[in-house]
């Protein structure tokens, strides 16, 4: 579904579909918060990976620009090559565990914990080497906006009912509708639960096991 069939769906089911009320701006600004709410209920969509460099004596990394959901740093070990967790710690467990750790108390070595300080990934140990690609690090990317009427939204198809009942959740509470935008709140807040557990079965090695229990007969 494309930006212009939502627009038309949003309009329709709304009753302005001479858009005097709700304009195709606003619908599609509401298509791109909705996109990026929808994945941060759903830590399934858009996981991507990214590298960066180690560096002998550096401690702070950048967060990818594109990063919505940081899900966890991985360090690769210079023994055989492949990447283990890091252990994620908050700025206030890293202080309590580690008192010491900003400054030369510690000397440098393989990683094993990170923190988040002001958009970056701070390191402890401090690396002492410099290696190529031996930061990973997994996230949900933020969804790709939506501009024109034929952009196509960046969450899978199945979402996409999902984009118009969000859409016309904000057309409801901009019309001051309140029990119409409750409505279309939960009915989104069981879309996103449902499509969510259908993400989450894709990832097991076997579905769950549907028992016949005698009342069903």
């Amino acid at each position: 579904m494309n930006v212009s069939e939502i627009l038309t769906r949003v309009k329709r089911q709304f009753g302005d579909e001479s858009g005097v009320q709700v304009t195709d701006e606003d619908i599609i600004r509401w298509i791109n918060e909705g996109q990026r709410q929808i994945v941060m209920q759903n830590e399934g969509l858009l996981e991507t990976t990214a590298t960066a460099n180690a560096v002998v004596n550096q401690q702070e990394y950048v967060i990818p620009a594109t990063a919505l959901i940081l899900r966890s740093v991985s360090y690769q070990s210079p023994d055989d090559m492949s990447y283990y967790k890091l252990e994620g710690l908050s700025m206030p467990q890293l202080d309590a565990y580690i008192d010491g750790w900003d400054g030369d108390a510690f000397s440098t070595g393989t990683p094993l914990v990170y923190t988040i300080f002001g958009g970056n990934i701070l390191l402890f140990p401090i690396p002492d080497r410099s290696a190529t690609n031996a930061i990973k690090i997994y996230f949900n990317r933020t969804p790709v906006d939506v501009v024109t009427g034929a952009d196509i939204p960046d969450l899978p198809l199945l979402y996409h009912d999902s984009l118009v009942k969000s859409c016309l959740q904000m057309a409801y509470e901009l019309d001051e509708n309140w029990d119409g935008a409750k409505e279309k709140a939960i009915q989104l807040d069981a879309d996103v639960a449902l499509l969510r557990g259908r993400d989450a079965w894709k990832k097991q090695d076997t579905y769950p096991i549907m028992t016949v229990l005698p009342e069903d007969y």
